[in-house]
């Protein structure tokens, strides 16, 4: 995420701002752009591929809600953005979204630009957030009809998959912890018997052993 410049920085102390944000879904055959500056707004010079020579909608009523980011120790929470999803005035975008190759692993991205209060641009339009659309959730709304809920999660989330380790496979980073047959001798219901070793004998538990396994109850 990148940070406000000097001149955003410097309005965003002002008593009244008024800030735009920006959205960009990369939904293969409707890419949406859409932003809350009240109008549509053409970009350019920016610097950035995703906003220079395109349009962004003025509160574009396809894109419901968008989630705000929260960031905490390894990088931010999953965003959600919430799309109209209703049958009749949205049909190109259900089919669209129904082939999870249109959207799944595809970009999403965010921006804001700060702007004070007579409605003037202050500083660079900064972006803050980028992740990769992962689920989809159809939900029926009494007041907003049904939506479209996209899960955006960050790029660390990418680098950060389970390890698919359990306490089982404690033994291969540390033989002298048999933490993992205690476990499994308790759930069996064994008791007043040592646990048994690899060889059929007797385990040698030694103190640190034992203090490590009691440790997992």
């Amino acid at each position: 995420m990148s940070r406000p410049d000097a001149a955003a920085s410097a309005a965003i102390d002002a008593q009244s701002i008024r800030p735009v944000f920006f959205c960009y879904l990369d939904i293969l055959g409707d890419q949406l752009r859409a932003c809350t500056a009240g109008r549509s707004l053409a970009l350019s010079g920016t610097g950035d591929p995703d906003l220079d020579g395109f349009t962004f909608d003025g509160i574009d009523p396809t894109v419901v809600d968008v989630s705000a980011v929260r960031a905490k120790e390894g990088g931010s929470d999953a965003v959600t953005a919430k799309l109209s999803g209703l049958v009749t005035l949205d049909a190109e975008l259900l089919a669209l979204i129904g082939d999870p190759s249109n959207w799944q692993g595809r970009t999403g991205r965010l921006w804001r630009m700060i702007r004070d209060e007579s409605g003037v641009q202050r500083g660079a339009i900064q972006h803050y957030y980028t992740g990769w659309m992962t689920g989809l959730t159809i939900v029926g709304d009494p007041e907003q009809g049904q939506t479209l809920n996209l899960t955006i999660e960050s790029y660390l989330a990418a680098y950060s998959q389970a390890s698919n380790r359990t306490y089982l496979d404690q033994d291969q980073f540390d033989p002298d912890d048999l933490s993992a047959r205690a476990s499994i001798a308790i759930a069996n219901g064994t008791s007043g018997a040592p646990l048994v070793s690899n060889t059929g004998g007797p385990a040698d538990w030694s103190r640190a052993a034992f203090a490590r396994a009691l440790r997992h109850f």
